[in-house]
């Protein structure tokens, strides 16, 4: 049942890292399920969550959510007789910080800790590059494809659940795509492979491995979704409309967007 959930959600365009934490938390929730989840309670769903408690909110949230969507597909395929997550007497709530804050950080920092990876790594160099000037998520980027950048107009096309094109400011992206192509002859399909399997892109734990390792090099303390905030900030520093910086970045929620205003 885990693998036939996991299956639909990888068909409609889910992250990697997104079906890895739906794998992990629905597995844990799973082995708790002594009589099985066809004959699942509110009672024994509730002793689940309460054992989440000495987690952090951020942990606790995403685990609710994917326990949300589980069960919710469970139900809507008759594998259990009713959704007892949506069940009032549970009380659930989204949790969310007080204080959401984004921490700001200087593009000329995350250029200095580009700049500090060699040639020798040019696959990531033009991931952390395309990431910082065209404001990529990270499963946006590692799912790119040799036909996605159109070099003639500068611009990416971005093909996830938010489609669009982003125009590349710089030239010097377009340059390190054609030095990177070329020396890897790649003409088509996956732009960033994984080393170790053929034909899978690159995995979201290998790069934010190689980016910790560059940014303890660099000593900086940055982290690989500031790299996006920062593309962000910087469209609003141009006096971008911001119903065109939400187009741009793939948002599907207004508010979301606002929040790069403060």
């Amino acid at each position: 049942m885990l693998d036939e959930f996991l299956l639909e959600m990888e068909m409609s365009h889910k992250s990697r890292n997104t079906i890895v934490n739906y794998r992990s938390d629905i597995k844990s929730f799973l082995n708790t399920c002594t009589a099985g989840i066809e004959n699942l309670t509110t009672e024994e769903l509730r002793r689940h969550i309460s054992g989440l408690n000495h987690k952090s909110p951020t942990t606790r949230a995403r685990h609710l959510s994917s326990l949300k969507k589980f069960l919710g597909w469970c139900y809507k395929r008759d594998f259990i007789p009713d959704n007892p997550i949506l069940n009032p007497i549970l009380k659930i709530k989204r949790e969310k910080p007080d204080n959401f804050e984004i921490k700001k950080v200087k593009k000329s920092e995350i250029q200095r800790i580009i700049s500090s990876i060699t040639d020798n790594n040019l696959k990531y160099k033009l991931i952390f590059t395309l990431m910082l000037e065209a404001g990529l998520k990270t499963y946006e980027v590692l799912n790119l494809e040799y036909e996605n950048i159109e070099t003639e107009i500068q611009t990416i096309f971005v093909n996830s659940e938010c489609p669009r094109r982003i125009p590349l400011f710089s030239p010097g992206s377009i340059k390190l795509f054609r030095v990177y192509t070329e020396k890897f002859n790649i003409k088509s399909g996956f732009l960033f492979k994984g080393g170790e399997t053929q034909g899978k892109t690159l995995s979201y734990q290998a790069l934010n491995k190689f980016w910790r390792k560059s940014c303890a090099k660099a000593n900086a303390d940055v982290k690989l979704y500031q790299l996006r905030d920062c593309y962000a900030k910087e469209l609003v520093e141009r006096g971008i409309n911001i119903c065109i910086i939400g187009q741009m970045l793939g948002h599907k929620n207004f508010q979301t967007t606002v929040k790069y205003m403060s």
